[in-house]
């Protein structure tokens, strides 16, 4: 229990505020029958009898259902209610009511949510569903195709990538509740105006439960939601059914749905369907026989990425076989190609792979090259002076001896100058590097302001404010920002400074991890460049951590560098157990787990949790450097493929891992065998089990 002065100061204030309540609470006056209904309309509108839902417009009309805008008037908005197109036998008015439970019953933000089903006054089954203003993925890839400016602009690869990947999570939910979705196009994907994206159209799904397993609680029933009529039977759309739903009996499995997304993949990048036919039947022949034409020859005109058109490919395999294991590992490479990294599809040979490196490090790559064409230019140059030095030798031994002498006394001038040089600038990168932020502070504390010009003693003091500030001495930073002229970039680290001053009199002391990490979460005021090495001089001077003080600390900095809003923060668990703490990552959206302070030097945030265990399985997380200088025995990473691969072994053995939980078919056998060899146990698990 938290018994801190500040929580027993709260709760006097508490109890003290009910007591003042209680004692001025006026009388309640009487009011009338008609007065108190005013005051309930919520109430008073389930209890009228009038229809619930308004006048109806019809928005859409496809194979199976008409799709009306309406507005209910118990919920106060606008839905979408639908009702069967063949809505006239029992049957069909099942499987309408079908669809309608199975979708209300795999609830996800990417999955179409269901308000409510019924059967109208005339006897009609109907359901209403979210109303999302926007257009379908096929009325966006029709525009770009016609190159309308606006979403030319607006749908560019990389978000049209963020589109499908949303989808896939759709679908990766589906599958792990055992549903099958088996019409996954363009047409049955909204996107809304503000980045919603919704897969729709379940008329078709199908669940895959055994037949001898018992159905639990929460568990869909396949014998109450599948459509029997459906058994057998070819349903689908000919370009991006799989071969397997083009033939009576075929065996429908999560990879049924992996060859559609490949297909849609397909259309994102070359906005044709993957197989050609001049009529439906010759598609559907074509898909049997796995006659697809690869993306970019089919496009040659466009620039289509290799690695997603192999992507592609390979979730289109004829044999179920021979694609992806599951959504996830789809996912894993699209997640891939947009970080810069090569897909496992393409089989980059080095040349791809030196490209990608270089195009993910452009910078460094830029750098080498102006160091290079210097360094080649100095060369270039003593190589002249030499040869003309030799050429003056042979002309006369006297000028050749001056010459000679010239340029020994030229060279000691360069070494001295070059040692001066390397001097001043670590003294400038000591003083003004977020390393050395004490250093820096007394540097500028040294400078006289006595008739310097009003701007630059401004800069001065301005700079001394942010450095008291990141060495938390708010109380001396809010009279140094007190100095300033009124700024709206000074003024709230200036209220900041005064309010934690208040909180921590003492300059010299630290603030508790909590108030740091509430402090660090005001994003809007202590931008990165002040957070970052503010975080870095208190982990740097504290040294030990409470693992449980400190979690608060990292995940609002974990939120900082992936640039989650700290609202969207996923929630990490940190559990204690008898060998140690455990750190929950799985599912989370973190790409990096470091923080940056200077050029390439960065700082784990999870070090100083000192970890027994880690699980980052089905995380966004690809880079081998992002946890190699962690310390830790156990290492959960199912459906995680870190780059470089064949780094992973020498990368356990560096963490001191003593056993590795993997996901079945995420790594080739010969890397298993190379952890095995280190000593270290490796534990594959299936993808799809849920731990």
């Amino acid at each position: 229990m938290d018994d801190t002065p500040e929580k027993r100061l709260e709760q006097d204030f508490q109890q003290r505020q009910e007591t003042l309540y209680d004692f001025y609470k006026p009388a309640r006056p009487l009011l009338s029958e008609e007065e108190i209904q005013s005051l309930t309309p919520i109430y008073n509108s389930l209890l009228a009898t009038d229809s619930r839902y308004g006048e109806q417009t019809l928005l859409a009309e496809g194979g199976e259902k008409r799709i009306f805008r309406t507005y209910d008037r118990r919920l106060d908005r606008f839905v979408a209610m639908a009702y069967a197109l063949q809505g006239e036998s029992i049957e069909n008015q099942e499987q309408f009511l079908r669809e309608a439970r199975l979708t209300a019953n795999i609830v996800h933000p990417n999955i179409v949510p269901i308000h409510n089903m019924g059967v109208d006054i005339e006897g009609k089954p109907f359901f209403s569903m979210e109303l999302v203003p926007g257009d379908s993925l096929g009325d966006i890839l029709k525009k770009i195709e016609r190159d309308e400016s606006d979403y030319r602009e607006k749908y560019t690869m990389d978000v049209l990538l963020g589109i499908y990947l949303k989808v896939c999570d759709a679908i990766a939910y589906a599958h792990s509740r055992k549903v099958l979705h088996l019409d996954i196009k363009p047409e049955n994907i909204r996107v809304g105006q503000f980045g919603e994206v919704l897969v729709c159209d379940w008329g078709m799904a199908r669940i895959i439960n055994q037949e001898e397993e018992e159905t639990q609680p929460g568990q869909l029933d396949a014998d109450v939601l599948n459509d029997m009529t459906l058994s057998g039977t070819m349903k689908g759309t000919p370009g991006f059914m799989a071969p397997e739903q083009t033939v009576q009996g075929g065996e429908k499995t999560p990879k049924t749905d992996i060859y559609a997304l490949g297909a849609l993949l397909y259309k994102i990048l070359t906005d044709e369907i993957p197989v050609l036919g001049s009529s439906a039947n010759e598609v559907i022949e074509n898909t049997q026989a796995g006659n697809i034409i690869p993306p970019r020859k089919r496009r040659a005109d466009r620039h289509v990425p290799k690695g997603l058109a192999a992507v592609a490919m390979r979730a289109m395999a004829l044999d179920p076989a021979d694609r992806y294991g599951s959504t996830q590992a789809l996912q894993m490479e699209i997640r891939r190609y947009m970080t810069g990294f090569p897909t496992d599809a393409e089989r980059a040979g080095p040349i791809s792979r030196l490209s990608l490196l270089t195009l993910r490090h452009r910078m460094l790559t830029l750098w080498f090259l102006i160091f290079f064409v210097v360094l080649s230019a100095v060369v270039s140059a003593n190589l002249m002076i030499i040869q003309k030095k030799h050429l003056e030798a042979e002309d006369a031994r006297q000028t050749a001896e001056r010459n000679f002498a010239l340029y020994l006394s030229k060279e000691v001038e360069a070494e001295e100058l070059d040692a001066a040089l390397e001097s001043a600038s670590f003294l400038t990168s000591k003083s003004l590097g977020v390393l050395y932020p004490e250093e820096r502070l007394k540097l500028l504390e040294e400078i006289d302001l006595t008739g310097m010009a009003p701007s630059k003693a401004q800069i001065i003091l301005e700079r001394m404010g942010h450095l008291k500030f990141m060495l938390q001495r708010f109380n001396a930073s809010a009279t140094t920002y007190g100095e300033l002229e009124e700024s709206p970039e000074t003024e709230p680290l200036w209220q900041l400074a005064k309010r934690y001053g208040t909180i921590k009199p003492r300059d010299r002391d630290l603030l508790p991890d909590l108030q740091l990490a509430e402090l660090l979460s005001q994003r809007n005021t202590v931008k990165s460049s002040m957070a970052y090495p503010m975080y870095h001089y208190h982990t740097e001077r504290k040294k030990r951590f409470s693992p449980k003080s400190y979690m608060p600390l990292a995940s609002i900095m974990l939120g900082r560098v992936n640039g989650i809003h700290d609202e969207t923060i996923p929630h990490v668990k940190l559990t204690q157990t008898e060998e140690g703490y455990h750190l929950d990552l799985s599912e989370t959206p973190y790409t990096t787990y470091s923080v940056p302070i200077v050029g390439s030097y960065r700082k784990n945030i999870l070090q100083p949790l000192h970890l027994h265990s880690l699980d980052i399985s089905n995380s966004t997380m690809a880079l081998v450097k992002e946890v190699v200088n962690l310390q830790l025995k156990e290492l959960r990473m199912v459906n995680v493929m870190l780059e470089p691969r064949d780094g992973l072994p020498n990368m356990l053995n560096r963490m001191g891992v003593e056993k590795v939980i993997l996901g079945e078919g995420d790594y080739p056998k010969k890397i298993i065998r190379k952890i095995q060899s280190l000593g270290i146990q490796v534990v594959e698990e299936d993808s799809n089990t849920e731990h």
